[in-house]
């Protein structure tokens, strides 16, 4: 939403400078004049999109703010003063904005939701938990509620990022020892051995066009390296390749893991919440639909929308999807057999939190003995190839004395 620097005529005569978040100038107006105030003139100040905030306010630092309002509601101090005491303390200039908006709103009118809603910061996840807590007096209590719901998603994504960090570290490392012994080492040793004209074994032949195949493109090979980078980012992204890759990059040996994971727990973690909250299972399925940005995972969001709306169980929608293991399904059935759904799906929640947090410690020693044996037969091959002209030298040697 834009955000509107203007000067307003107020009921005592006085002229007040200020700023604030609309959807448009009539709806600027229209709450000023409910304030008895008069609108004198107005600039729109920038456009505050909400990917412009993602991207400068972490969520850690939403997280913060959510506990800090929770204790201090919890205190008997209302939202306003609270925000007005928390704002001079916010080092984040936007997020101080968001803060002092928020308090605007208020100020105006808007619901608590609706205060927040403006500033496009908060996910609808969020947002909801906000309604619940307005509208049934516990707004300290949801704060909190969603306060550590992002701090598990903030661990979560933490925790996924670190445990991609190494692979791509050691295929880095290995496409440059790689890169080093084709382009440098092995020409060197290779000419060494043609200006001598001993006869050379065929493994050896092989390796000598292997070398001369990359040193021909070595000119175009960071083109093709860049290419492919900007292909798979291509087919990534778009609407009718993101659902196909991702269901690809599920079923590889260790990025699938990784992933599967992931998105388990991202789902159980959003699932539970709404569901402790007391929203209905359509509310919770449209939340859980706008929560994930990937269109296989909004796929099979839909999928169990579609099938309880033709009066299937949560149990008989996740059979469906292969993504879902059959401890999941087992587990929700259960809850639901029991009437302990939240119960269960706080579980599963915590399980696959521990999981994707021992999944770092585990990554490495899934992958040592991997890349051990890829590299040793790498080298052995290379080994191999470069010992047979040595040992054919130092026969000829032998032999001339």
């Amino acid at each position: 939403m834009p955000l509107y620097r203007f000067k307003a005529l107020l009921p005592d005569g006085s002229i007040a400078e200020d700023e604030g978040i609309y959807e448009n100038p009539e709806q600027l107006f229209n709450e000023l004049r409910a304030e008895g105030a008069f609108l004198l003139e107005y600039t729109e100040k920038r456009s505050l999109l909400p990917k412009f905030f993602s991207r400068r306010v972490k969520r850690k630092e939403i997280a913060e703010l959510l506990h800090q309002l929770s204790i201090t509601l919890k205190s008997g101090i209302p939202l306003i003063s609270a925000l007005e005491d928390l704002e001079p303390e916010i080092k984040n200039k936007i997020l101080k904005e968001v803060v002092r908006n928020i308090r605007q709103s208020l100020r105006r009118g808007a619901t608590v939701r609706e205060a927040f809603e403006r500033t496009g910061v908060f996910s609808g996840i969020v947002l909801s938990l906000i309604q619940i807590g307005e509208e049934s007096g516990t707004l300290d209590r949801t704060f909190e509620e969603a306060s550590q719901h992002l701090y598990r998603i903030e661990e979560i994504m933490s925790q996924t990022k670190r445990a991609l960090i190494y692979p791509s570290f050691v295929l880095l490392a290995m496409t440059g020892a790689f890169s080093f012994w084709m382009f440098y080492v092995l020409p060197q040793i290779l000419k060494v051995f043609t200006e001598m004209n001993i006869k050379l074994p065929t493994p050896t032949i092989l390796l000598m066009n292997i070398v001369n195949f990359f040193l021909r493109i070595k000119f175009i090979l960071p083109f093709i390296f860049i290419g492919a980078i900007f292909l798979f980012v291509f087919l990534y992204r778009h609407p009718k390749t993101q659902a196909p890759m991702e269901r690809f990059l599920l079923k590889t040996p260790i990025l699938g893991r990784v992933k599967r994971t992931s998105f388990l727990a991202f789902f159980f973690e959003h699932f539970s919440l709404l569901l402790s909250a007391g929203l209905d299972l359509r509310r919770i399925l449209y939340l859980l639909k706008s929560a994930f940005p990937n269109r296989y995972y909004q796929r099979i969001v839909l999928s169990m929308e579609e099938g309880i709306t033709r009066g299937e169980t949560i149990t008989d929608t996740l059979k469906k999807h292969e993504v879902f293991r059959p401890i999941d399904i087992r587990m929700v059935a259960v809850g639901e057999r029991t009437g302990r759904l939240d119960t269960q799906m706080k579980m599963l929640s915590a399980f696959y939190f521990e999981e994707v947090k021992n999944l770092m410690d585990q990554l490495t020693k899934i992958l040592e003995p991997v890349i051990l044996t890829i590299s040793g037969i790498i080298f052995l091959l290379i080994i191999i190839a470069l010992i047979g002209p040595v040992y054919e030298l130092i026969s000829q040697v032998g032999k001339a004395y």
